[in-house]
């Protein structure tokens, strides 16, 4: 394993670790940056900050039943893109991991610029598959 690889995978074990266990930012008290809803299933995007912030960000992921109750989705794939006029669009860097809570997943970005990016969802599980766009207003 490269010397890059192995940072980044005991970068994500670490943000996972510090969602799951409560170490980092309490649940509660974190903002509501997004929600959109997939079938029966609200998807929200949860962040210590307004919105998710430019370069490195660590945020959270839940999959949510109507009762706001959190619903295991299994394997979940991100990728994040910025529209960029008259060129191919920006790619940015998404690493999504699962916390001890079903439903809930710890999300590590690098998001090089101020803008607007879509955050595509894709997962399949013990609740079906789907996928979902997400909106995000990139800002300092």
């Amino acid at each position: 394993m490269s010397w890059r690889r192995l940072r980044m995978w005991m970068f994500l074990m670490m943000t996972a670790q510090a969602v799951a266990c409560g170490s980092g930012e309490d649940i509660a008290t974190l903002n509501e940056v997004d929600r959109v809803r997939a079938g029966t299933i609200d998807v929200v995007l949860l962040s210590a900050h307004p919105s998710v912030r430019p370069g490195k960000d660590n945020y959270v992921i839940e999959f949510r039943s109507a009762d706001g109750a959190t619903v295991d989705v299994g394997q979940v794939k991100a990728t994040a893109s910025m529209p960029m006029p008259g060129m191919a669009p920006m790619v940015g860097g998404v690493d999504i991991t699962g916390t001890d809570t079903p439903g809930r997943y710890a999300v590590a970005s690098n998001l090089s610029m101020v803008g607007d990016w879509r955050l595509a969802l894709e997962w399949a599980g013990p609740a079906g598959s789907g996928s979902v766009n997400m909106s995000l207003s990139v800002q300092p």
